[in-house]
């Protein structure tokens, strides 16, 4: 297969390269692969633009193979946008990292503030020990587009790191990601070439004698009947509307499902989410960004100390037929030892019923 593997252990035992093996070129292991690739088609743990994609979930297992990487990690970090396969930017990070072309990990320099930010990623080389680097800036995400990008707005900094680290790995060991590009690189909109004036030059008046015979006669053009409407006009105007935007939003859905997966507070949170408001999602993408804020609740209500997470009861008593009250009876008869509804977590009345319920149970034992 396609494996990393040791370019040089004598000088370099950590530096890797790739061997130019696959399973396109191998019958068994392309028979193997394909009976593998239905498995991840049918999973609900693999990305939903992988699902029920038998084509593509044996493509991303051919990347995987070459990289010598768990399948389900390149599943999870491998997004497709306007039809391009692109990297999640901290999954490149990381492969570059433990790849052996740096000594040590990439690291940045952060310089200024607001429109003067600027950012530099920096590594040194494993092989000569020189320190590289690469520098963006504010002034170059609006020069370039970036700023389209809500993110550039509530989280300038960060993003400029995941750019100039983007940009380090893709001059210095583009190698480590099969010169696939990150999502930021693919959801950069493209220049667009400056206007040219055609309108023709003012027709200048002739002095002079007139001319000479019958005059000529002239003919107006004959005007061009314009599109009529109907159901094909329409729908190719729609496409031509939305084939920009469905790139704009898919990079706006990885983004989301990346910030919640670090964030550290339900601020964090919503702040993570907060560029989808109103973006019209299709199918695959909404159940993506749910089911994202629904394990980064779960994961932050875990990481909650147990005296915020627990609420005094010591109000007005509770109904014990309450929905909520019965919810706190049946958890605890089951061992649960905390609530794990989200919906009764964040609203305090609805957790201080259901823990009058969950506390009844201990004190009827």
């Amino acid at each position: 297969m396609n494996a990393l593997v040791p370019h040089d252990p004598a000088a370099q035992p950590t530096r890797m390269m790739l061997a130019q093996t696959g399973i396109f070129s191998d019958p068994d292991k392309f028979t193997q692969a394909n009976r593998v690739a239905k498995v991840f088609a049918d999973s609900q743990l693999v990305p939903a633009h992988f699902r029920g994609k038998i084509a593509d979930c044996l493509i991303a297992l051919n990347i995987a193979d070459r990289m010598q990487e768990d399948p389900l990690v390149v599943f999870q970090n491998l997004a497709i946008v306007s039809g391009r396969p692109c990297w999640a930017t901290q999954y490149m990070i990381g492969r570059a990292n433990k790849s052996g072309v740096f000594r040590g990990r990439i690291t940045w320099k952060s310089e200024g503030q607001d429109e003067g930010l600027t950012v530099t990623a920096l590594a040194a080389l494993a092989d000569t020990g020189e320190v590289v680097s690469v520098a963006v800036s504010m002034a170059m995400a609006k020069a370039d587009g970036w700023t389209k990008n809500p993110k550039y707005t509530s989280m300038p900094e960060h993003m400029l790191r995941w750019r100039s680290a983007a940009m380090l790995v893709r001059l210095y060991a583009p190698e480590v990601m099969l010169g696939i590009p990150t999502v930021e690189e693919v959801e950069t909109p493209a220049p667009v070439a400056p206007m040219r004036d055609v309108t023709p030059p003012s027709q200048q008046v002739r002095s002079g004698p007139a001319p000479s015979g019958p005059p000529r006669r002239l003919t107006a053009p004959t005007p061009q009947p314009e599109p009529a409407p109907g159901p094909a006009n329409d729908a190719a105007a729609e496409q031509s509307g939305e084939a920009g935007g469905e790139a704009d939003v898919e990079a706006l859905v990885v983004q989301a499902e990346e910030a919640a997966a670090v964030a550290r507070s339900p601020e964090d949170l919503d702040e993570a989410f907060a560029a989808l408001e109103g973006v019209r999602l299709n199918d695959g993408q909404a159940e993506r960004t749910q089911k994202a804020r629904e394990a980064a609740e779960l994961r932050l209500i875990r990481e909650m100390p147990a005296d915020t997470r627990d609420l005094d009861a010591e109000d007005e008593p509770v109904d014990p037929q309450d929905e909520d009250f019965q919810r706190g009876v049946t958890a605890k008869k089951r061992g649960h030892t905390k609530c794990l509804n989200q919906g009764i977590v964040s609203d305090p009345e609805r957790m201080r019923r259901w823990k009058a319920g969950f506390d009844s149970v201990e004190a009827e034992a």
